[in-house]
């Protein structure tokens, strides 16, 4: 799991550059660590999705954001080139809405003990076992098991997506959000090397809301607060 160390590193410049700078306030769709000229004094609403730097504006992670330039404001989206896993986080959205956004057959629909809800699906790609957990008729949490064979290819999925501590919170385990700031901040995740399945060692890559899910278990309390705190400020672009 030593991919996370460069988790936050920045390219210095794009295949995309070139010396035709883009009309103010022209939609934009670039790709992480991707770059488009814009001009000078541009700013963006969401650093933690894109961030200008020199006349240049730079995709950091997935997502949609605005930019401001020369007073006018534009829209980017920002997209990732790896697709591991094809996890859905809309927190908050009912079953029914969950099975309309995934076209593939659950394998179990089952409730808790504890009376959550919870949908599995089996292959969903690269996860061989993906569930989603309902609080309330509200999706709260979502876990996928995956061979660790694919862990380059998830972590990049992930780095895309989150910013990661460069360090563990756990044994075999690094956590990560999507957002510089708790205003932005809406999803945790956690991916770790499970080891004590009994059958065989498994990535286990865990997303939940940070909204819908109050952290309960000091355990858990513990985890975010060191993760957050370990956060580097190198990760604030600039």
């Amino acid at each position: 799991m030593a991919f996370f160390a460069t988790v936050v590193t920045f390219s210095a410049c794009s295949g995309s550059d070139d010396d035709n700078p883009t009309p103010p306030a022209a939609n934009l769709s670039i790709y992480v660590d991707d770059s488009v000229k814009v001009g000078t004094g541009a700013s963006v609403d969401n650093k933690f999705v894109a961030y200008s730097s020199k006349g240049y504006l730079y995709g950091f992670h997935v997502g949609e954001t605005t930019y401001t330039v020369n007073g006018s404001t534009a829209k980017v989206v920002v997209k990732g080139k790896y697709n591991a896993l094809d996890v859905v986080t809309d927190w908050g959205i009912s079953p029914t809405q969950l099975k309309a956004k995934v076209k593939a057959k659950p394998e179990t629909e089952q409730t808790l003990d504890n009376g959550d809800y919870m949908i599995a699906y089996q292959k969903i790609g690269r996860a061989n076992l993906l569930g989603y957990i309902f609080k309330n008729n509200k999706l709260v949490f979502v876990g996928a098991n995956s061979s660790p064979t694919y862990q380059e290819e998830i972590v990049n999925y992930l780095k895309e997506r989150y910013i990661f501590s460069p360090e563990q919170i756990d044994d075999h385990t690094f956590a990560g959000v999507d957002g510089l700031d708790e205003a932005h901040i809406k999803t945790y995740v956690t991916v770790g090397i499970e080891t004590d399945n009994k059958y065989d060692y498994m990535l286990q890559t865990c997303f939940m809301s940070t909204e819908l899910i109050k952290p309960e278990s000091k355990q858990l309390k513990a985890q975010m607060s060191k993760m957050m705190q370990s956060m580097p400020r190198m990760a604030q672009p600039k």
